[in-house]
């Protein structure tokens, strides 16, 4: 009996050592565990990194045998972003994520509430103070986890941010010296008083319109527009800018070429021929959509690289001594070659010309329209909407044409453009895209 008190004392004290073993270890491991074991995820807001507002954690302790959970309210100062001046905004937050994004003015009005977006852009309908709150949750693993293992644990950081939006008018232009068969693009940002912005130059129709951020106007310079200075003014409200714009010469190449008298008598030097062409083409020189359709670089509108002849070419015909001006560019196609748009646009013309043939125009917004001539066949027609590598017709030799080949131009307003431009990015249309 006594040796069996004595055993039975001796697994007491050791249980009890054990429990306090087994004890200390997991009030250390508990007491151990803090928020540092999650790491806080970045979010930015132009460009600016955010503090942590406030945070809620559950964390594992001892893998998993408990979890320990703490909190700190979102009491911290709200972190100042200065003065923005500029009417919008880019956000960041983590993209693998669970993310809520909240934005008011200073009336406690939300102007936006999105969950789980990685890249946001505020648009600030005016000037004034806005506030910022986000939540990113962050799960949080054993390291003796598996890819694709479930979370042990959790974190949520708080964000919280106030901007003073001060957006002033300010007017950009993409460049004030541009060579003949440029584009000028007017860019107009800020929060704007008065009625809507206009333009005026002797350079080409132009007209505002809608674009990220702001307002843009395109105007065109004509491959022949005098070598010189111009102006332009751009009026809105209290905004009141002269600009002036220099234009510069450029060399085209030259041409010679011989075609059948005949075809040209019944076409470029016939009356009703040039007639029916004004009738349908000075009203497209003169009209503008106020929305832009397009986006991104626009692109050849057929399959051919080779140009048989070029933008702003000077063309001698059957031996004149005086030149005709190449307003497009003229692809070698075979007959029934795909013709597709350059560009989502909406087709204002698809018809029959003495003169071009088969004929499709489509205005990409702002006045900037193509033109596509001496088609075979049409594959759209007025009014319909057409987006870019969309088949519009087969290429032909229909109206003034010597052979199948596809004849392209850009114009805004009545003034064309150097399509290749458009095509290489670098025209100065994108400035405002």
């Amino acid at each position: 009996m006594r040796v069996l008190k004595k055993i039975l004392l001796w697994l007491l004290l050791v249980a009890v050592l054990a429990a306090l073993i087994v004890g200390g270890a997991v009030a250390w491991f508990y007491y151990n565990t803090d928020p540092e074991a999650f790491d806080a995820p970045a979010v930015t807001a132009g460009g600016t990194a955010l503090a942590v507002n406030g945070y809620e954690w559950n964390a594992p302790v001892m893998g998993g045998v408990l979890f320990k959970s703490a909190s700190a309210p979102a009491t911290l100062e709200t972190q100042d972003l200065g003065t923005w001046e500029q009417a919008s905004l880019d956000i960041t937050l983590p993209a693998d994520r669970p993310t809520h994004l909240v934005v008011k003015d200073a009336s406690g009005n939300v102007l936006l509430d999105v969950n789980n977006e990685a890249q946001v852009t505020v648009a600030f309908p005016a000037n004034g103070k806005y506030t910022l709150e986000a939540d990113v949750t962050v799960p949080r693993h054993s390291s003796a986890d598996k890819p694709g293992a479930p979370a042990h644990g959790y974190g949520v950081f708080r964000y919280s941010a106030r901007v003073n939006v001060s957006a002033q008018p300010k007017v950009e232009f993409s460049s004030t010296r541009v060579e003949q068969g440029a584009v000028v693009t007017v860019l107009l940002t800020g929060f704007l008083d008065g009625p809507e912005p206009s333009v005026e130059t002797d350079l080409s129709l132009a007209q505002f319109c809608d674009v990220p951020g702001g307002k843009a106007a395109f105007i065109g310079v004509h491959y022949n527009r005098e070598p010189g200075d111009y102006t332009v003014r751009v009026t809105c409200g209290s905004v009141d800018v002269t600009q002036t714009v220099t234009v510069v010469h450029r060399d085209f190449p030259k041409q010679n070429m011989t075609i059948d008298q005949s075809v040209a008598d019944a076409t470029v030097n016939s009356a009703a021929a040039n007639q029916e062409w004004k009738d349908v083409m000075f009203p497209l020189y003169a009209s503008a959509d106020a929305e832009i359709y397009w986006s991104g670089t626009f692109i050849r509108p057929c399959g051919a690289t080779a140009q048989n002849t070029q933008y702003g070419l000077y063309r001698y015909t059957n031996g004149s001594p005086y030149p005709e001006r190449h307003a497009g560019i003229d692809y070698d196609c075979d007959l029934g070659d795909a013709v597709w748009a350059p560009g989502r646009g909406k087709v204002v013309y698809a018809g029959f010309l003495q003169m071009t043939g088969n004929t499709v125009v489509i205005e990409h917004g702002g006045g900037l329209k193509s033109y596509f001539f001496h088609l075979d066949s049409l594959a759209c027609k007025q009014g319909d909407i057409v987006e870019k590598e969309q088949l519009i017709g087969q290429a032909g030799s229909t109206g003034y044409s010597t052979g199948p080949h596809l004849h392209y131009e850009a114009r805004i307003g009545n003034q064309s453009i150097d399509p290749d431009q458009l095509f290489n990015g670098s025209s100065g249309l994108y400035f405002a895209r």
